[in-house]
């Protein structure tokens, strides 16, 4: 039997290995899943996951605070300058809050981050320092024929695992989990033998600002989005909307809010947006729909819920997505994924400053304004208009699927011309959808399971792979 084993590190990891058509395709074929996660010990987890294909397994995490120091400074240390603005513009942050180190991790990117030869001298010494020894015994016990992870080493336990997987002779694969991982993450942390990308852009990222080799990508889609594909046409928004308890003339305006880790005042611009609501700007007063951000659901972050909390009422819906581990962070129940979907369909218009939810609401048939209006007084680097210039979203607003609010008079004419017009840039957007998945026929997850399958069938390192593994240790 063909055993694949899924190194899940938080919440979204296991909704597009988990809980998608990767896992269900896998399980139908008769392979069997190792499940390696934090929460494998969770009544709830173990509920929904107990199949007799399936073994749980707890994460095995061991790291130190010098570890854990130099994974962060590896983005800056390691890439390319002249690539990627988004880290050139978490540098900036960088200067003002740690100058000493700032100036110091500039010197050694100056050298590293443009010599090929030393950059993958230091990733050796990194991977002898800290070879992931804790998945070591887990491995040797399964066994699996494939070690699968949701990014290529920008997670301390992933690259753990990726490096336990390379010194047991164990091929690897990564399914990469978001649009941005390749252009803000920094430098891979280890180079697993496979990347399974989202698209040909996504392809591109990774030889241009990574050095992975082309001959070991392969496009599938992204799993986590086929549950888009055609819902517009089921759905039956009418009925969605008195479920909900929506008047059916009422335009849905649905706001999807990002990390207040990214964005901390961004609660001044949702108050800006229901104030105009509330005193009657809009042509037709909206309802107005505020997701939360898993991220703040539990946690350091949890503060931030209750002045949204403070906004709901008349014509305002807070949801706050349920997030169901104390363990796995923003783990959200399977039903979510189509709950989301189904919402974006009903809505009339999609709001977020910066967020995948571009994507989603794209793939739902639903016409976007990007807020790029603070709501308040900030210095430029933490303002929202620092995100267009950042490089996976100066690349998605570029095919003109999106529009742009910089004032909220300009977002209300924005959204009063999509109520009017919803077919408006529809092009656009389906240019999106091309550029950032290829494209949406919902067989992402039946692709990612077939290339997987044929991986571990294969069980292929090649030269190249084994030769790394024998100069990492």
């Amino acid at each position: 039997m063909t055993k694949i084993l899924f190194n899940i590190t938080h919440g979204f990891q296991a909704r597009m290995l988990l809980r998608s058509e990767i896992a269900d395709t896998l399980l139908a074929e008769g392979v069997e899943l190792v499940v390696v996660s934090p929460n494998a010990d969770e009544e709830y987890f173990q509920e929904e996951f107990n199949h007799p294909q399936i073994s749980l397994e707890k994460m095995p995490s061991r790291f130190s605070r010098v570890e854990a120091r130099l994974v962060n400074l590896r983005q800056y240390f390691l890439m390319n300058p002249s690539l990627g603005a988004t880290l050139n513009h978490k540098n900036e942050s960088f200067r003002r809050h740690s100058p000493g180190m700032y100036w110091f991790a500039r010197t050694v990117n100056s050298v590293l981050g443009r010599v090929g030869p030393l950059r993958r001298a230091y990733l050796r010494m990194e991977n002898r320092l800290f070879p992931g020894a804790e998945f070591d015994s887990l491995l040797d016990r399964h066994k699996p024929d494939l070690v699968t992870t949701g990014t290529p080493g920008y997670n301390r336990d992933d690259i753990h695992c990726l490096r336990a997987a390379r010194r047991g002779g164990i091929s690897t694969a990564t399914v990469m989990l978001s649009w941005d991982n390749l252009t803000s993450k920094g430098y891979m942390g280890v180079t697993p033998d496979h990347l399974l990308v989202w698209s040909d852009l996504m392809a591109d990222e990774a030889v241009e600002y990574h050095d992975f080799p082309r001959s070991k990508i392969r496009w599938t889609g992204a799993a986590q989005f086929d549950c888009y594909f055609g819902v517009r046409d089921r759905l039956d928004r009418r009925s969605w909307r008195r479920q909900h308890g929506l008047a059916e003339d009422v335009p849905l305006l649905v706001y999807g809010t990002i990390n207040p880790a990214i964005l901390p005042h961004e609660i001044e611009i949702v108050r800006q947006i229901v104030a105009a609501a509330r005193s009657g700007k809009f042509r037709r007063r909206p309802h107005i729909w505020i997701r939360l951000h898993p991220q703040v659901m539990k946690g350091a972050y949890s503060q931030s819920i209750e002045p949204y909390r403070a906004l709901a009422g008349e014509g305002v819906t807070v949801e706050e997505p349920q997030v169901q581990s104390t363990s796995l962070a923003w783990d959200l129940p399977k039903q979510d994924a189509a709950h989301l979907a189904e919402l974006l369909a009903a809505a009339d218009v999609v709001s977020t400053p910066s967020s995948t939810l571009v994507i989603d609401a794209a793939a739902a048939g639903a016409p976007i304004v990007n807020v790029l209006f603070d709501g308040c007084q900030v210095e430029a680097a933490l303002s929202v208009r620092r995100f267009e210039k950042y490089t996976h979203y100066a690349k998605i607003l570029a095919t003109g699927g999106i529009a742009r609010a910089y004032d909220i008079d300009e977002y209300v004419r924005q959204v009063d011309e999509y109520v009017d017009d919803p077919q408006r840039d529809d092009e656009g957007r389906q240019r999106l959808i091309e550029q950032q998945l290829g494209c949406l026929d919902g067989a992402a997850g039946r692709r990612t399971a077939q290339a997987l399958m044929d991986l571990a069938a294969r069980g292929e390192l090649s030269a190249t792979s084994m030769d790394r593994s024998r100069n990492h240790g």
